[in-house]
């Protein structure tokens, strides 16, 4: 009998998800030409050509779409029974996919209360500037996503909303001129995530300033929100601080924010929130995820509750 090709058929399942091979590399800790290279193994193996390549991304061939519905529920059914066994071995645990910003600047930090009160309880980050599949993962038992919801086969519970305000480094005005008012900043370097290109224009929208003129703006782009809020602490330009995860720098003072101010306010509540999110399938959560859902809400709650700090009276002095 010969034998299975299971790391090539992991990476057609992963690739043909995805249907990107990029965020299937991510996913899977592979190089593209890595993953590529296991694709053309299995098709060799096959003898037939799995996917065809699209204007952006890759399609699943005739032959592809029919392996994949057949394969699929059995590999799904080979990691829940794997993640089972390891479950057994092991104490009590729960693994949640999480963006790095979020577990470092906001979940991390409060992730001892929860210890002391579930000692029993561990639970174990992956974390990911990319939206995990959630459904190619059956090891994942949820994740902490930021979007607008609500996502195929998933269940969601908002969690916290996202205010944005522009923030920069103490004394950055030391030697330029202040802003007094939104459209100034479309002057100055603006810096942002790639993976959410739209949230300066979405700011600019809501200080009523078309979205196609902050498309202008001298931008700087980084792959995940901690290294644009590290970007602005260096002096970079100004960045567009994320409520809840910018909260640390403003209360440390190693950024401030710009607004709001007598001209402009109040802070811009964006159409994107954090939501708690698992599996629809997996049916009624267990106890541990029960345990882990409730405290997060909780901990959000009070969150809620404590404002974010102001602006301070001058900017240009650091």
């Amino acid at each position: 009998m010969r034998r299975l090709p299971l790391g090539p058929i992991e990476a057609f399942v992963v690739v043909a998800r995805a249907q990107s091979l990029a965020q299937a590399a991510a996913i899977m800790h592979l190089t593209v030409p890595a993953l590529s290279r296991r694709i053309q193994l299995l098709e060799a193996d096959l003898g037939v050509r799995l996917f065809r390549r699209l204007p952006r991304g890759l399609g699943l061939t005739e032959a592809g779409a029919a392996y994949l519905a057949a394969l699929a529920p059995a590999w799904d059914e080979v990691h829940r029974a794997t993640a089972a066994a390891r479950r057994s071995t092991r104490p009590r645990a729960i693994k949640v996919s999480v963006m790095p910003t979020f577990a470092a600047n906001w979940l991390v930090p409060r992730l001892a209360g929860f210890q002391a009160r579930h000692a029993g309880l561990a639970v174990e980050l992956e974390t990911s500037a990319e939206l995990v599949d959630l459904q190619a993962r059956p090891d994942l038992d949820c994740a902490i996503r930021l979007g607008k919801g609500p996502w195929p086969g998933l269940d969601s519970l908002p969690l916290l909303a996202v205010d944005a305000v522009p923030v920069a480094a103490p004394g950055y005005f030391a030697d330029r001129p202040v802003p007094s008012r939104p459209l100034d900043l479309l002057d100055l370097p603006l810096i942002g995530s790639h993976h959410q290109p739209d949230f300066w224009r979405e700011w600019f929208a809501a200080a009523g300033i078309d979205a196609d003129a902050a498309d202008d703006a001298r931008y700087r782009s980084f792959d995940n929100l901690q290294l644009v809020h590290e970007a602005a602490v260096a002096g970079m330009g100004i960045a567009l601080g994320l409520d809840p995860v910018v909260r640390p720098y403003l209360e440390s003072g190693r950024l401030r924010p710009l607004f709001p101010s007598p001209l402009f306010p109040n802070p811009v509540r964006l159409s994107r929130r954090f939501h708690f999110v698992r599996r629809t399938r997996d049916g009624e959560p267990g106890r541990a995820c029960v345990l882990f859902r409730d405290w997060l809400l909780a901990e959000a709650a009070a969150f809620s509750r404590t404002p974010c700090p102001a602006a301070p009276a001058s900017l240009a002095s650091g």
